[in-house]
């Protein structure tokens, strides 16, 4: 078994991490010097901006008179641009005549709600419309159930049609 490349890489492991962490430990120095420097910096860059004259249009309107030059203060309060404000009146609408709601129809009695189903009537002979039941009625085919000839629908279950 060869283990002179996993070692290898084990061994190269170690030494970034010690070299990261000599790198992370001299890091709050150097960066507290950096963050000084860049402050200074900018303070100095801030200082001759503010020297600069402020932007102005030449004789002509085509360029700038002077360049570099720093953009103007913003005015306080800022000038609102004008607009006009145009208001148009809402169209008047008429409401639409209320409808008249249909009479409801009269609830079933209570009786025909507590009245068992009746009995399931066993087929004697179907066709591609419809069947034919042992009491010798014809009840058509409509989607997945048959209506009865009083136009009520009735499920079909095999050899049995219970309306």
């Amino acid at each position: 078994m060869n283990i002179i490349k996993p070692a290898a890489l084990t061994a190269a492991f170690l030494i970034g991490m010690l070299v990261c962490e000599a790198a992370w430990a001299q890091a709050p120095d150097a960066l507290a010097a950096e963050q000084a420097k860049a402050t200074e910096a900018s303070a100095a860059t801030e200082a001759a901006y503010l020297k600069l004259p402020f932007c102005t249009m030449n004789a002509e309107g085509t360029g700038l008179a002077v360049e570099p030059c720093r953009k103007a203060p913003a005015q306080v309060p800022m000038p609102r641009r004008p607009v006009p404000q145009i208001m148009q009146p809402m169209p008047q609408v008429k409401r639409a005549p209320q409808a008249a709601m249909p009479g409801m129809q009269p609830s079933p009695s209570l009786q025909s709600l507590t009245n068992p189903p009746h009995a399931p009537v066993p087929v004697t002979s179907c066709d591609v419309a419809g069947c034919y039941g042992a009491n010798g009625v014809r009840y058509n085919n409509m989607g997945g159930g048959v209506v009865g000839p009083n136009g009520k629908v009735c499920n079909r279950s095999g050899a049995t049609i219970q309306c």
